[in-house]
């Protein structure tokens, strides 16, 4: 093979592995991103900046109005947390202990119909429950958790 197709190879190769290596910089750039926009990542961030109190929100449950024609209207549970404890454990762990919870249901519409062959109406709500959490500091809750796969791989970022 001639020496400037080596050359070409070799190119093509480095060409390859750089943008691997940008492809991976940029997985990891998201990973962290979407680990410090979570609940355990703000705590993370509240504790290293000092703070006293942390307060997170999560959507707990989310409802949707049925509607059916002639036989009425109802409401279903669409969706819900996974496991909102994990959540609470995650930021338990940044470093802080729950003091407070409360729950508050956000009306986001309903619909109604009248009665088939009956009077009055059905009404459907849509709509989510946020679970409010209030957590204060607590150097004791601050758990050594292993070094998360960005960290001393990605330049400028902590």
């Amino acid at each position: 093979m001639p020496i400037f197709q080596r050359k070409t190879d070799d190119e093509k190769e480095e060409a390859r592995q750089l943008k691997e290596a940008e492809a991976s910089r940029k997985q990891l750039e998201q990973e962290r991103d979407a680990f410090m926009s979570s609940p355990a990542g703000l705590a993370r961030a509240a504790f290293t900046d000092g703070g006293q109190v942390f307060q997170c929100e999560i959507e707990v449950q989310g409802t949707k109005a049925v509607v059916i024609a002639m036989a009425g209207a109802h409401t279903r549970t669409t969706k819900a947390t996974t496991d909102p404890t994990a959540i609470l454990d995650s930021v338990c762990q940044e470093g802080w202990e729950i003091v407070n919870g409360s729950f508050v249901f956000i009306e986001l519409g309903s619909e109604s119909r009248d009665k088939f062959m009956a009077s009055g109406q059905n009404i459907a709500v849509t709509g989510t429950v946020i679970g409010y959490y209030v957590f204060r500091r607590c150097e004791a809750n601050k758990r050594q958790v292993s070094t998360m796969r960005w960290e001393g791989e990605l330049p400028g970022r902590h």
